[in-house]
């Protein structure tokens, strides 16, 4: 069993065209089957993200851009994360310390808002209206009706 996974190994690590065989080239080429490492960065909203391995399935390269980074099974797309200049919290999501908290003045005056005034005479001038609606149905009705006989024999 331990052949046949040598074997595979062994199919696997070596290149077609290559002279000679020595370790160096064996070692390099089993760090790329492990998989690239893509490095922790801040990203544009400067969050940060940690870094990650690459290693699942065929994906084994760290691709993408500085501040947006994915694994990818393309080495021609790897990231030259040496390049990048986003490893350290960018200045702008720096807040600083806190100091103490100034309270600045409310803009709402009580006094001035006649917002309560407004919704008071709209709704009413509604319950008014269909107060006056109600009235003139039952007044109508009552006069399209006919009238009673009151003979009584």
């Amino acid at each position: 069993m331990s052949r046949v996974v040598g074997t595979l190994l062994l199919c696997a690590v070596w290149r077609p065209g290559a002279a000679v065989w020595n370790g160096s080239r064996a070692a390099e080429r089993r760090e790329y089957l492990v998989g690239d490492t893509c490095l922790g960065y801040y990203d544009v909203m400067g969050h940060y993200d940690p870094q990650f391995n690459c290693s699942t399935g065929t994906y084994l390269y760290c691709c993408g851009t500085c501040h947006y980074r994915f694994c990818c099974e393309f080495p021609s797309y790897q990231l030259a994360q040496g390049a990048c200049t986003n490893y350290d919290s960018p200045v702008w999501a720096n807040t600083g310390l806190s100091g103490p908290s100034v309270t600045e003045p409310n803009p709402y005056d009580p006094d001035a808002d006649r917002t309560n005034s407004t919704v008071y005479i709209i709704c009413g001038l509604l319950t008014v209206t269909l107060a006056v609606g109600i009235a003139i149905r039952v007044a109508f009705r009552k006069s399209a009706r006919q009238p009673r006989d009151l003979n009584v024999s």
